[in-house]
């Protein structure tokens, strides 16, 4: 069961961490996830996915997207964490809800600040009028879980801090004065719904004092487990060839040793902590029809609704994993922000009720 750990608490991952170094032809490939990534015999590890940044954009001003600006803050200097923060055009000083945003990328490549995700989480501050910190964790197979899990929950202790504005300490202004602290969301597709759930887990009784989480939302989340369920149980074809990715995945992120059903693959397992144990009673979770992560988000989804929880399911139909950022000009992606934004926005005349985008 994960334990709520104090920020101060330093967490060593010197057993898990590897080298980064350009890796010799000669050498013997022990750990493989097709198209993403590979691990060499001496350690040395091979990201086969493109890994260019673009900058924050610092002012409101015409060469801002959208009309956002945005910044980067460092969380954490030893462990090198840090946010992109994201500030829509807003009235004088207004106050707004905070969404802290988790990348995918199978818990082992991505990026706050690549350009797709960039975008992306520009366009949310955008749409939804909110400040958004997009979350640069540590990851695998350096940095397996829960390394990003207590990075997550890392933000929120210093959001915490930032809410509290203790004498001497220092206070980001864009947080300072636009900041709604009492409406904090926690948002992440694939991967990155994985770590919201985890993180929600770790906030569980965790009394803050400046800030309160009042929701999450799960795109498409990343998760697993023994029994075979939905389309995992199909002999051969497309499914097959995903479970020995996801295999591969879970090999390489989970904790040496660990199986499916450790708690961080599989958040309704025989040894995972009670959903009803979450910090916030709100859950928004997404996925889409040709997803073959979906089965496992639909019964995360129905052991939410079990354990009291006001969830709440949205199917794009006829979409693939992660649609958003891979197909942004779907005729679905507009909705499916105009919901994240009602989310955040919930009026109270207008009941929640399960559609599809």
């Amino acid at each position: 069961m994960l334990v709520c750990l104090p920020l101060s608490l330093d967490i060593d991952n010197t057993t898990n961490a590897i080298p980064m170094e350009s890796s010799p032809s000669s050498l013997s490939i022990v750990a493989e996830a097709p198209g993403m990534l590979r691990i060499y015999e001496d350690g040395t590890v091979d990201r086969l996915i493109d890994s260019s940044t673009v900058p924050p954009s610092s002012q409101l001003g015409d060469e801002s997207r959208e009309g956002v600006a945005s910044e980067d803050v460092v969380i954490d200097p030893q462990t090198g964490v840090f946010v992109r923060i994201f500030l829509p055009r807003l009235e004088g000083k207004q106050k707004v809800p905070v969404l802290v945003y988790f990348h995918g990328g199978a818990f082992c490549i991505g990026s706050a600040v690549s350009p797709i995700y960039h975008n992306y989480v520009n366009e949310v501050a955008s749409e939804a009028k909110v400040i958004c910190l997009s979350v640069e964790y540590r990851k695998a197979p350096e940095h397996r879980l829960p390394a990003a899990y207590y990075d997550g929950f890392g933000v929120l202790e210093w959001l915490n801090r930032q809410a509290e504005a203790e004498e001497g300490a220092p206070v980001d202004p864009w947080l300072a004065s636009h900041a709604d602290f009492s409406n904090v969301f926690l948002a992440g597709d694939s991967a990155g719904g994985n770590i919201v759930h985890q993180v929600g887990i770790l906030a569980s009784g965790r009394n803050w004092d400046g800030l309160c989480l009042q929701g999450a939302i799960l795109v498409h989340p990343a998760f697993g487990g023994k029994e075979l369920i939905g389309w995992e149980v199909e002999p051969e074809g497309e499914s097959q060839n995903f479970s020995k990715f996801s295999d591969a995945i879970w090999g390489i992120s989970l904790p040496p040793g660990a199986d499916k059903d450790h708690p961080f693959s599989n958040p309704v397992g025989p040894r995972s902590p009670a959903l009803s144990t979450l910090e916030y009673g709100r859950i928004l979770v997404f996925v889409a029809e040709k997803d073959l992560l979906r089965d496992r988000a639909v019964l995360y989804y129905e052991a939410l609704k079990k354990a009291g929880k006001d969830a709440d399911l949205v199917m794009a139909e006829g979409e693939d994993h992660v649609f958003h950022l891979f197909n942004p000009k779907s005729e679905n992606v507009s909705p499916m922000l105009k919901r994240i934004s009602d989310f955040m926005h919930p009026s109270p005349s207008i009941p929640t009720q399960n559609l599809s985008v």
